[in-house]
């Protein structure tokens, strides 16, 4: 790893899990934005350009999903009960107060 890369490691408490989270919701976001455009446009050329690109979203966002299930980031069979157990604590030991 080069310097600027140790820097910010050593800086910031960003991992991969953290980064995939953040790239699994920059894909929702740009979904829903492609999503939006198909809908409202008339013209059938623009329709079919952001869907092919709201595809493109999806597949992303798939792909994202799949490493973060292997990773054993996301359990999405786990009981409803756990599920919450898990976020809650992640949110928890994010907005802890070490100081």
């Amino acid at each position: 790893m080069n310097l600027f890369g140790e820097t910010v490691q050593k800086s910031t408490d960003i991992n991969d899990e953290v980064l995939v989270n953040s790239m699994i919701s920059s894909a929702m976001a740009g979904a829903n934005a492609y999503l939006n455009a198909a809908l409202i446009s008339t013209a059938p050329e623009l329709k079919a350009m952001y869907s092919a690109s709201l595809n493109q979203f999806l597949q992303g966002h798939a792909a994202l999903t799949e490493l973060a299930i292997k990773k054993g980031w996301e359990n999405p069979y786990d009981s409803p009960v756990r599920q919450l157990s898990t976020v809650y604590k992640k949110a928890e030991s994010t907005v802890r107060d070490d100081g």
